[in-house]
């Protein structure tokens, strides 16, 4: 499978008010990622990669390395392999793209 709709891959939930869902290949993973207010993401690592976040609604509270960043629609972050990250809602619902 080279190809599927967001519509085609079930949501799951992880966390509370935190939601998913995931497409994987054999080295790359893709997850559609929706917090609902109130949510957080507790602080950990990746040590097997590096991984990008795309805002396409909303806003979210993103900590990297301790840097804390407010990230709203068509902002990017980089996570680094290793770097302590974390997050939170801010208010609403927010939609993200989360690339291994």
């Amino acid at each position: 499978m080279y190809s599927i709709n967001w519509s085609q891959v079930p949501e799951t939930a992880h966390l509370p008010n935190n939601f998913r869902n995931a497409v994987a290949g054999k080295e790359m993973g893709v997850n559609r990622i929706r917090w609902v207010h109130p949510t957080s993401l507790p602080a950990h690592i990746h040590e097997d990669a590096e991984k990008a976040i795309v805002v396409i609604q909303g806003a979210i509270s993103f900590t990297i390395n301790g840097e804390e960043l407010t990230l709203g629609e068509g902002d990017v972050a980089v996570v680094p392999r290793n770097a302590v990250h974390s997050g939170h809602s801010i208010a609403g619902e927010a939609v993200f793209i989360e690339i291994f």
